[in-house]
């Protein structure tokens, strides 16, 4: 049985917020539910009793270790402006896709998990071993909440100006806020340009100097160790990446 106890803490930090609650199927998190409020307002689903397809469906899925509450929006200062977000999300989904009652009525990142929220709030930083060293990549401008995971692929793996290539940088993380997203295994180098891609285009930009990385995502071990967590590296200074997991 999950035990999301250990998070409320962090919903108390993040004023008001908008949360789905999801069905975890392997890397995919299905919204059933869309909810708004603040503190711990999200779990009080799990205390509720009843026999709604909600709370059927909430049991079931706790019973299985495949519940996930994801936080869509938070930092909303006023209740107004949740409900309104409220109600676009579940009109996005569909009220038919979802077992809310109704539409509802009437931040600084999009869509998290509350492990995230958790991680972010606590203060508490995951270090690259030397390992599994490698670069972080700083994707400020290119992130956007709820990416593909190909979108999110082709954003880390190119295009690089003066990326160091050498065979110590193993992986590549793929960071927004701090938060790691996303692991990928770094295969080689090769000039920018030479792969495709299907959700970026370059035409008017001259790559001619720059370079990307091919690869697949890291082993299912590692993403475990890292995704999802904030990543401790060291000042920028205005690069779009930093090497992580060096030795001193």
């Amino acid at each position: 049985m999950q035990d999301f106890s250990q998070f409320k803490k962090s919903l108390g930090m993040i004023k008001h917020y908008v949360y789905a609650l999801c069905e975890i199927d392997d890397e995919r998190r299905i919204p059933f539910y869309i909810g708004k409020g603040v503190n711990d307002r999200c779990l009080r689903h799990l205390r509720e009793k009843g026999n709604s397809p909600k709370q059927e469906t909430i049991e079931k899925l706790m019973a299985k270790n495949r519940l996930g509450i994801d936080i869509l929006r938070h930092g909303i200062d006023k209740d107004k402006t949740a409900k309104l977000i409220e109600a676009t999300c579940i009109d996005l989904l569909g009220i038919g896709e979802l077992s809310n009652k109704v539409r509802g009525s009437g931040s600084e990142m999009g869509r998290v998990t509350i492990e995230e929220i958790h991680n972010l709030q606590s203060g508490e930083l995951v270090e690259i071993s030397e390992e599994h060293q490698g670069l972080a990549f700083l994707l400020n401008s290119t992130y956007k909440s709820g990416m593909s995971e190909i979108e999110l692929f082709e954003a880390t793996r190119g295009v690089w100006r003066n990326v160091p290539r050498d065979e110590s940088i193993k992986y590549a993380y793929a960071t927004y806020g701090g938060l790691i997203k996303e692991v990928y295994q770094i295969h080689s180098w090769v000039k920018a340009g030479t792969q495709q891609y299907f959700t970026r285009s370059f035409e008017h930009r001259d790559i001619s100097k720059r370079w990307e990385f091919v690869g697949k995502k890291a082993p299912q071990e590692i993403r475990y160790t890292y995704v999802g967590k904030v990543i401790k590296k060291e000042r920028s200074y205005g690069n779009p990446f930093i090497v992580v997991g060096k030795s001193d």
